[in-house]
């Protein structure tokens, strides 16, 4: 075994080791994430030149894959503080904690890429919190209090367990409610919906309502 392969492989290594690779996967994911979404709403929306644009998607990639990268490194970083102040034992808090302030510092100031990533995670999280449809054969595991038992080690399958999809019927009226309320205030209260947002709905639901010719009414937008 070469020595950076022991480097690599000592526990005495893995949380600072864990920290650079989180803030690379967070490099790579905001990537991945940001750069098709920012590459087709400049085709779709944007009317600037073409140098314009290329920048525009470059700093809108930019933006999205430094502010995970610094999100995951925080994170784990105040997690790691965390464990070590209370003598290498992370607690149910701890995660609520490092998130909260890692999303005050990254995510806190409002701009339009922040916006959206708030509003995804923020939507993911009040779905969280509705019924799961629990598979008759497989009843839900009642938490292990950390109090008596030791919380499982990030890659074990109990920190990995399968998702588990929301119940039909609560999900269908969240889903109802929402998009009830978000037709009504884009026709009623436009100013209030979120820009990108906004562009989608008005390219769905007012550019559809004008067309001067078939190729306008089939083939290009205006």
């Amino acid at each position: 075994m070469s020595s950076i392969q022991r480097i690599l492989l000592d526990p005495a290594n893995h949380d600072m080791l864990a920290i650079l690779k989180g803030a690379r996967n967070g490099l790579v994911y905001g990537v991945k994430i940001r750069f098709p979404h920012a590459l087709v709403m400049t085709l779709l929306f944007s009317n600037k030149p073409w140098p314009a644009k290329i920048k525009g998607i470059f700093t809108a990639t930019r933006t999205h894959a430094l502010n995970l990268c610094k999100f995951v490194t925080i994170y784990k970083l105040l997690l790691l503080l965390q464990k070590r102040l209370n003598g290498g034992k992370e607690r149910d808090l701890d995660t609520f904690v490092a998130g909260g302030l890692g999303g005050w510092w990254v995510f806190g100031e409002r701009t339009p890429i922040n916006e959206q990533i708030v509003l995804y995670v923020m939507s993911r999280v009040l779905l969280s919190f509705l019924p799961r449809l629990y598979s008759s054969s497989k009843p839900p595991l009642t938490p292990v209090s950390p109090l008596s038992h030791p919380l499982p080690s990030l890659t074990s399958p109990q920190a990995n367990p399968k998702s588990i999809p929301p119940a039909q019927l609560p999900f269908a009226i969240v889903s109802a409610l929402s998009w009830a309320g978000v037709m009504y205030m884009f026709r009623h209260r436009g100013e209030r919906i979120q820009p990108g947002m906004g562009n989608s709905m008005r390219y769905l639901y007012h550019d559809s309502d004008a067309w001067t010719s078939l190729k306008t009414l089939l083939w290009h937008n205006k």
